[in-house]
């Protein structure tokens, strides 16, 4: 099995990825309302500055870990964000696919940054 380190350029890639996301979600973030929001535009910043001045480990772990979820992401946690549709089924509201339309590649970006590499 061979284990791989992700390189600076790989981590640049994932900053300009986390750039993009929180880009995309802020003014979203700002519309709805969400309590998140400066934690996303603090985010933000950040990401841009280290993209400018360098980075190391400690700085990405630090960031991502001051990227919140929108959702409490708990054991059975989908049952609180299901609605049920005119046609009697059960799906996620469309405020929540909303909402994780432009989260999802935020937090897969934080995902990535949170990790040195994978097998």
């Amino acid at each position: 099995m061979n284990q791989h380190f992700y390189t600076t350029a790989e981590r640049i890639q994932q900053l300009r990825q986390l750039e993009c996301g929180l880009a995309n979600l802020v003014p979203f973030s700002i519309r709805m309302g969400l309590a998140q929001t400066p934690h996303y535009e603090d985010a933000l910043r950040r990401t841009r500055i280290l993209l400018e001045t360098g980075f190391n480990q400690a700085d990405l772990t630090s960031l991502a870990r001051a990227i919140p979820d929108v959702f409490h992401r708990g054991r059975d946690w989908e049952a609180q964000y299901l609605v049920k549709k005119p046609d009697g089924s059960w799906g996620f509201s469309e405020e929540y696919l909303s909402i994780q339309a432009r989260l999802g590649p935020v937090m897969q970006a934080v995902d990535a940054l949170r990790t040195l590499g994978y097998y």
